[in-house]
This record gives C-alpha cells, structure tokens and sequence, in this order.
C-alpha cells in the first residue's frame, strides 16, 4: 500500500522531540523525505538515525527559528538535498522561553514578549513560510500545517504572549491559505490540546483539559499526516482541532474526578 506522503518532501520545525519528532517520524513511515530540524545536532541525529532504520528518508538540518538567515539557508538547503520542497510542519515554539516567563501580562518585559513572539509566529510560521513559498509554489500538492494550541482561544494566566504567539498562527493560517490558493498552496492548522511529550510525565499533573484520556505526540502526528496528504487536499483554511474535548469542556474530567472523590 502506497503512503499518505509517498513523493512529498517534508520540513519539520522543532522535530527533535516530543511532538515534532513524532511527526518527522510518521511522516517518513508514510512515505516522505524528511527533513528534522532543531537546535540541538546530537538530539535531531538521533531521529533521523530511527527514521532510517525504520526504512524512511531523512536529513538533519540545524535550526533556530528565530534568526531569519539561518531560516532561508534551512529552506534553502532543504531543496537542494531533495530536489523540491512540497510540506511545511511549522511545529517549533521557544518552550524554555515560555516555561520559564510564566507571569502576569503587567509584569512581562518586552523582551520576553518578543522572544516568545518571535520564536513562535515570527520565525516560526512567517519566515519559513515566506521563503519556502517560491518552492511551494513550483510543486504539485503543496501543503503548510500549523501546530496552534488551546492556549489559543482560552486565557491562562502567566501565557499572555504564547496565547497572543498561538492565536497569531491560527489567524496567519487563513491567510496563508487564501494568498496560497492561486499557487495551489493549501495551509490548515492543528489545536493541540493537553498532550504528554516528554518521557516520565505521566500527564496526571494536568488535571481536567480533555473529555477523553491524555493526547500523546502521535496524536498529533496523525492529524498533521491526514492535513498534508493528497487526501486532504479540499481542505484549507481550517483548523483541525485533536484536543480530547478541551476546547468543548476542558473542565469535564476533572467535575467528574472531583464528584466521584467527594
């Protein structure tokens, strides 16, 4: 059976662990050549070390997002290892910035909003998407995926600027995808909702936040696999949401924990 992603070439931002590297990996199952990008070379060879024993494509490329040249060299040294560039997973977001500035809106400096600005809409979406744009363009079935998240259209004291980061890359998505409709470019994103990502969390910290049980990466993967296919290719301009039900009622599982320990 041919793969969701046979003849695409894919650059995945921030796809050294967690999330991103789920989706590098899948990806490369279903067929692609991928390209792993991070900041850190040992992290990203390592994944690029599984995809290949897993019979995939793959190449490390280092990337910080948020200096622009470095940006358009990736974008750029992409295509030349691979020929062309057809899928865009803008998947990075400045974590250790975000983890580490969690504080009410009054008392955040702007330095720290434009790191996280940066490292999440700015470098991230803007200038990967604007300098991939001309390869996009000259390939068949050309897709951006965005990863947004539920901090999106909820508000969580101390995330001001991840929120205003994440809600900036769900709108910059509809754009994407109607400046893209006449190069045949399709852009959609996905709401992640409460996902475990990192070896030994175990997710019980996160209380409520979904209907269902705790997301893991290859939830995600998944949804990105299905958005950059040739199978999705109707859809555009919309965001997937793989959230367990937060976005609906994040708060329904911890009522019922709650109620059955009263």
């Amino acid at each position: 059976m041919p793969g969701l992603m046979d003849g695409k070439v894919a650059l995945v931002s921030g796809s050294t662990r967690g999330i991103g590297r789920s989706i590098a990996e899948h990806l490369a199952a279903e067929g692609a050549r991928v390209v792993v990008t991070g900041r850190t070379v040992e992290k990203g060879e390592k994944v690029v070390g599984r995809i290949r024993e897993a019979g995939g494509e793959a190449e490390f490329l280092r990337l910080d997002v948020t200096d622009e040249q470095n940006v358009r060299e990736v974008v750029e040294e992409t295509v030349r290892l691979f020929g062309s560039l057809t899928t865009l997973v803008n998947n990075a977001a400045p974590t250790d910035a975000v983890a580490s500035t969690v504080k009410p809106l009054a008392d955040t400096s702007t330095e720290e909003w434009n790191r996280i600005l940066v490292g999440t809409l700015t470098g991230n979406v803007f200038w990967v998407s604007k300098y991939a744009w001309p390869h996009l363009a000259a390939a068949d079935g050309a897709s951006i995926v965005n990863i947004s998240s539920g901090q999106s259209i909820a508000g969580f004291k101390g995330f001001g600027a991840y929120g205003a980061a994440k809600a900036g890359v769900s709108a910059l998505t509809r754009t994407l995808a109607v400046e893209g409709a006449a190069d045949g470019i399709r852009a959609n994103s996905v709401l992640v909702g409460r996902v475990v990502a990192l070896r030994g969390d175990s997710g019980h910290h996160t209380g409520g936040g979904r209907l269902t049980r705790i997301g893991n990466p290859m939830d995600i993967a998944y949804a990105v696999s299905y958005l950059a296919s040739d199978r999705a290719e109707f859809v555009t301009g919309t965001q997937l949401t793989a959230d367990g039900g937060f976005s609906i009622n994040g708060d329904a599982v911890a009522d019922a924990e709650a109620a059955a320990g009263s």
